[in-house]
């Protein structure tokens, strides 16, 4: 793994020590990165948890909904790929994905007291999947397209 790869790896595993058992490198192309892929908790099922160090970012999946986070300018790498993390396990925020038919539409991080309840956002879908950490909050809504 490169520098930038190992910095990553060493940071997370130092705050997340119950965590380090999914730590993995991987390589595409011939270059190995860090890859974590953490379960939800209580063998809930997918979504994993993602977090992989490529070209000198991080990009963090859950669900339908991915960020990409990297050192430029101001910004540290780390520090923003472990805040959305915190943000999805503290409960407090949750993926929402719209889809109309098996196609996405769309998806954004938004906090539980903001929870959709129909599809204004996207007028287009016909379904709003919701992802929480630990499940608590995972619905499906199914609605009629406004478009």
């Amino acid at each position: 793994m490169d520098d930038f790869s190992k910095k990553i790896e060493s940071r997370f595993k130092e705050e997340f020590p119950e965590w380090a058992k999914y730590c993995s490198t991987v390589s595409a192309n011939g270059e190995p990165f860090l890859e974590i892929k953490i379960p939800r908790p209580n063998d809930i099922g997918k979504p994993d948890l993602e977090l992989q160090t490529c070209d000198d970012e991080v990009t963090v999946f859950f669900g339908s909904y991915h960020i990409h986070c990297d050192d430029f300018g101001n910004n540290d790498a780390y520090d923003d790929a472990i805040g959305f993390v915190k943000q999805i396990i503290s409960e407090h925020s949750v993926i929402v994905s719209y889809w109309h038919k098996d196609s996405w539409c769309g998806s954004d991080l938004v906090k539980v007291i903001d929870i959709p309840q129909d599809n204004s956002e996207y007028p287009y879908a016909d379904r709003i999947k919701i992802y929480s950490w630990s499940g608590k909050q995972d619905a499906q809504i199914d609605c009629y397209p406004k478009a």
